[in-house]
């Protein structure tokens, strides 16, 4: 068996194992089977087979078409979605080609640096590259959950036709080009794979943000619709409970005439007054309990993931158990955030730590409108989390202190300043930026809001009208001031 055989094998047996793996990741399969582990291994030695046999007879670019079109059998029988994968699988092994491309090129530097003449050990190199290379690919945020365009029932022809052009171009410049190896590739052909592979890279990235643009838009267009549709359910449920008080008005109103009638009219001096403060305590402790009983919590808007519903809701139980106001507004595809920007746990725990402080803040401020507004969602091309509220503004120390070390000007009413420390960690992690918002007195009903931003800048911002006296104390010259 000679030295070229045994490479031939080696390397079609590497790349239609790399493209298997891929097709899995991108079509969204997080884990595979043992069993599934079984059918690419067998297949992948059932197409190296067939290569090997079918070289000598036809061209090279029909034995990748019919790999392909067995590869996408067997992909369409283990995959459980019940969608066609044929797309994903010609994808997938556009990238396994041009990669193996690219990474000839990158061999080459320790090739000469080692001074390798084994032919065998450089393709083992080159495999190696190139799996790493695939591995950082599918780790990318757009793609480690899988191609979103690809598992959307609303399928975007235009984009899928694009990428399948690429593809296409890709396996068949291959292809055409496949006598040559290493330094003979590099010299003549290899730059136009490698062209066409950075090419798909840069329009399948550009692609894929104008078509997830176009979702948020078309998710917020219909998360604006649901809204309106609530507001006019609102509206019709406080009719219908204006109704209802009316109603207890009237009977209430009778009553209440007969009672003071009663009173105009009675000898004080018989003794009756005390019977008559009763009946009036006992009328006004039922009116109060029937007119209780016919308040409720507003619903909210809800995201697609419960447990955040969940954390709202509470929140907004917690608001009412202190007669604050809480109104909540969502917009934007939530599900994208927490599986590409930020985990959901950490989410949830800034949500939940945010809301806590504003509450914290309302209940210590003398301000008779008690009201917490929180916002998730899209707001200019970014997520974010913000919460305003009518409470107390931070002292300037703390505003100074905050991510430093635990602060906090409430801490008998349970605060902390832990959940600041948290945040700042997720800041980092996420490289997301905190915006705190001042507003004087009388130009908004809140005092101010803050604003986890995940916008991949990692900035501590804080736009106020006191931006001298906080500038005098930030002495790490790390908060971004910005006056009003």
């Amino acid at each position: 068996m000679s030295i070229d055989f045994i490479n031939t094998i080696v390397k079609t047996f590497g790349i239609y194992i790399l493209a298997f793996i891929t097709s899995f990741k991108i079509i969204g399969n997080k884990k595979i089977s043992f069993l599934e582990w079984l059918t690419v291994v067998f297949t992948s030695c059932f197409l190296t087979f067939l290569y090997i046999v079918l070289k000598k007879y036809i061209d090279v670019i029909f034995i990748i078409t019919l790999s392909i079109i067995i590869q996408s059998i067997v992909m369409n029988i283990m995959n459980s979605t019940g969608r066609i994968v044929s797309i994903p699988v010609l994808i997938a092994n556009a990238i396994s080609y041009s990669g193996f491309a690219l990474s000839i090129a990158i061999e080459l530097m320790p090739r000469q640096f080692l001074h390798i003449e084994s032919n065998l050990i450089n393709l083992i190199l080159i495999l190696i590259i190139e799996t790493i290379l695939i591995l950082v690919i599918l780790r990318l945020k757009r793609i480690k959950n899988g191609l979103s365009f690809l598992k959307n029932d609303n399928k975007n022809e235009y984009l899928e036709l694009l990428v399948t052009s690429i593809s296409c171009t890709i396996i068949l410049a291959y292809g055409l080009f496949r006598k040559y190896h290493g330094d003979a590739m590099i010299r003549h052909d290899f730059i136009t794979v490698l062209t066409l592979g950075v090419f798909m890279v840069i329009i399948v990235k550009k692609t894929l943000n104008l078509f997830y643009k176009q979702n948020l838009l078309k998710r917020t267009i219909e998360d604006y619709e649901h809204e309106i549709k609530e507001k006019d359910d609102e509206i019709e449920k406080l009719s219908s409970e204006k109704f209802e008080i009316s109603k207890l008005n009237h009977e209430f109103y009778n009553r209440q005439k007969a009672l003071e009638e009663k009173i105009l009219n009675m000898n004080l001096e018989s003794g009756n007054e005390l019977a008559a403060l009763d009946r009036i305590k006992d009328l006004t402790d039922e009116y109060s309990d029937k007119l209780t009983k016919m308040k409720r919590i507003p619903e909210l808007p809800l995201t697609d993931i419960e447990e955040i519903n969940d954390l709202f809701k509470y929140m907004q139980s917690e608001c009412y158990k202190h007669n604050i106001e809480f109104n909540l507004q969502i917009s934007g595809n939530i599900h994208y955030l927490v599986n590409n920007i930020i985990d959901r746990s950490k989410l949830e725990t800034v949500i939940g730590d945010h809301i806590r402080d504003a509450i914290i803040a309302v209940n210590s401020s003398n301000n008779s409108n008690k009201s917490i507004l929180a916002i998730l969602g899209i707001k200019d091309e970014y997520y974010e989390f913000c919460v305003y509220d009518s409470g107390e503004e931070f002292d300037i120390d703390i505003l100074c202190k905050l991510g430093l070390e635990p602060v906090t000007t409430h801490k008998d009413d349970g605060g902390s300043g832990i959940g600041f420390i948290t945040t700042f960690e997720t800041l980092k992690e996420t490289k997301a930026s905190l915006i705190i918002e001042e507003y004087n007195e009388g130009s908004n009903i809140y005092t101010k809001s803050i604003t986890i931003r995940f916008d991949g800048k990692n900035e501590y911002i804080i736009k106020t009208y006191r931006g001298e006296e906080i500038k005098k104390k930030d002495l790490e010259d790390r908060i971004i001031i910005k006056n009003k």
